[in-house]
């Protein structure tokens, strides 16, 4: 028998290996197309801040625009089946650098861009060329960190079906901005964008470095919006005093609400002891008591009597006796009487000494001092509680006087704060939408509600579609917006087709999308008119990232007060909203682990921690 060396057995093991790799690698039934990403790789330019994306579901691009139409471009991977990232209108909710899911296994995210608080996001990830994620859209590293810092809270996205690109549109109702303020000071006279200067404006405010006049603007109600934010914490501290005098108003009245308690218990004891000693010396003053002494001694006296005239009777039997043996018997007899008599008449004396000293006042001395020491102690606890009465009512009133002025300063507070809210919204761009399903429209400002209102759409029972329109720049000396559309209406079929042929043949994400038709998206425009009053409310906040939604669907459940305007597209999977499960941990063993007592109910997070996890008993014969 040959006999192979460990280095050919290891060399033999390593051909078969590799062959059977490139084998599996090559074939088509096996193989999945992969998207390696150069580092080379030109996403192009913006010339300004991004106002929108666009992500394409179908062709698993996503397309970063400015206010010129100039745009950043690449491949993504956006859900898989069951986790599809639904078709919709989004907004950049939170960014986060260095960011991990606390749905899936702690994976890394990172350059995350959240666009829905129930988990769906922008973030660097794997492109294998298909749909492959739980819901979010995947970016290359080198585009996910490159447009990071460009992006800010706010912007819009849209998850479009196909890959579509907004386009410059000018109708009668699309809203204007405010005339230009003549008395404003315009703090720049020349302005040239500064490299050096934050290209990541704050959340929400529009960039309006190049429109001096406008950002003179914008100054002045920044500065009233500090203003009345220092207004309103200004008023936070009387807000403070006042709870806390409120708070020791409270508690004196707790106080004396518990001597009140207590005088009152008092009180009640003093009234049923001083009842009691009155009823006890009544008792002893009533003549009542005095009728079975008088009885027993009229009884005693008619005793007396009785034993008197048997007395005499012996007496008489005595000296008439016939002989000595009857007067012996006779003389018996009368003893006896004389016995019977003289205790008659002690009983007689005792009773009536009896009912002497029951008429006596010294007999019931004891009862009236203690009814009058009983009485005493009902007065004074009366008085302490009439005391502790009137603490209480004064303490009532200085908590209602507390209470009063900080109810008054609390009023005060939030009519500071509704100023300052108000102050803020005049720096914030609007966000319209219009519901053809709810025959409504609604206004959003910096993620929160201010209008509610029905609406009239002519044609209410012909499908509109969805459409994005978005303020982008100004024009005419700032006097006008520039406004584009992004349309996610159904194409016609041959652009469609075509479409979907450059999908098909052009591997590259700068392939050029298909623009918006102008035509429908003005048509849109022409069966929806936003009223007046809505018009005079927010004419001093249109400002360049203002938008009007106009869509067959109704607002979705995503859409919070923590949010800008959510609406997905009915008919398109939702995988990615519906099914959000959290998996169980991954199981992974370190050398270590084998020496544990129980190395099979060890667990990892990511920073190589041990992890805790509950598993429930397995029945009998589960390996049945």
């Amino acid at each position: 028998m040959n006999r192979k060396s460990p280095a050919q057995v290891y060399s033999h093991f390593a051909a078969t290996f590799f062959v059977a790799a490139s084998c599996w690698a090559s074939s088509s039934a096996f193989a999945e197309p992969r998207v390696a990403e150069s580092v080379t790789t030109d996403h192009g330019s913006l010339s300004s801040a991004p106002v929108m994306a666009i992500v394409s579901i179908k062709h698993q691009r996503i397309s970063l625009y400015d206010a010129e139409g100039r745009a950043m471009r690449a491949l993504t991977s956006s859900g898989a089946k069951e986790y599809e990232t639904p078709v919709g209108i989004y907004s950049i909710l939170q960014k986060n650098k260095d960011h991990y899911s606390n749905l899936y296994d702690d994976a890394a995210m990172p350059f995350m861009q959240r666009i829905t608080w129930s988990g769906i996001a922008l973030h660097e990830g794997q492109l294998p060329g298909y749909p492959a994620s739980h819901g979010c859209v995947r970016m290359p590293g080198s585009f996910a960190s490159e447009i990071f810092p460009l992006t800010k809270i706010g912007m819009r996205v849209i998850v479009a079906r196909d890959n579509v690109a907004p386009v410059d549109i000018t109708h009668a109702n699309l809203l204007k901005p405010a005339p230009l303020n003549g008395s404003a000071v315009v703090t720049r006279t020349a302005y040239e964008v500064d490299q050096s200067e934050d290209q990541s404006p704050r959340p929400f405010v529009p960039d309006l470095r190049r429109w001096p006049e406008r950002q003179s603007e914008m100054d002045a109600l920044q500065a009233i919006v500090a203003e009345k934010n220092s207004e309103a914490e200004m008023s936070k501290g009387p807000v403070a005093e006042r709870k806390d005098i409120m708070t020791e108003k409270a508690k004196a009245r707790a106080s004396v609400g518990k001597t009140l308690r207590a005088a009152e218990k008092l009180k009640r004891s003093a009234e049923e002891k001083a009842a009691s000693a009155e009823r006890a010396l009544a008792y002893a003053r009533d003549p009542a008591r005095w009728k079975p002494l008088e009885t027993a001694k009229a009884k005693a006296e008619a005793a007396v009597l009785t034993a008197m005239e048997r007395l005499a009777q012996a007496n008489e039997a005595v000296s008439s006796a016939p002989n000595d043996r009857a007067r012996a018997r006779a003389e018996r007899s009368l003893r006896a009487l004389d016995r019977a008599k003289q205790s008659a008449i002690g009983q007689a004396a005792r009773i009536e000494r009896e009912l002497t000293n029951a008429k006596l006042p010294a007999r019931y001395k004891k009862q009236e001092d203690a009814a009058a020491k009983a009485a005493a102690t009902a007065r004074i606890a009366a008085q302490k509680f009439a005391d502790a009465s009137a603490a209480v009512q004064a303490a009532e009133a200085a908590l209602q006087t507390a209470t009063q002025d900080h109810a008054a300063a609390v009023t005060a507070l939030e009519a500071a704060v509704a100023a300052a809210a108000e102050a803020r919204r005049k720096t914030l761009p609007v966000s319209l939408f219009i519901s053809r399903k709810t025959q409504r429209l609604y206004l959003r400002q910096g993620h929160e509600p201010v209008v509610d209102i029905p609406i009239t759409i002519s044609e209410p029972d012909t499908p509109i579609g969805t459409h994005v329109f978005t303020a982008v720049d100004y024009e005419n000396g700032a006097n006008a917006l520039r406004w584009t559309a992004v349309s996610m209406a159904p194409r016609p079929g041959r652009e469609l087709a075509q479409l979907s042929s450059k999908s098909r043949t052009i591997k590259d994400a700068a392939a050029e999308p298909f623009l918006t038709d102008r035509a429908i998206a003005s048509s849109v425009l022409d069966r929806v008119s936003i009223p007046p009053e809505i018009i005079d409310r927010v004419s001093a906040s249109v400002w360049p990232g203002s938008s009007l939604i106009v869509s067959d669907e109704p607002l979705h459940k995503e859409t919070n007060n923590a949010t800008d305007f959510i609406v997905l597209i009915s008919g398109e999977p939702q995988g990615g909203i519906k099914h959000r499960p959290k998996p169980p941990p991954v199981r992974k063993y370190y050398e270590e682990d084998y020496w544990d007592e129980r190395p099979y109910n060890t667990f990892y997070d990511r920073y190589g921690r041990r992890m805790r996890v509950i598993q429930k008993k397995k029945p009998l014969f589960s390996w049945w």
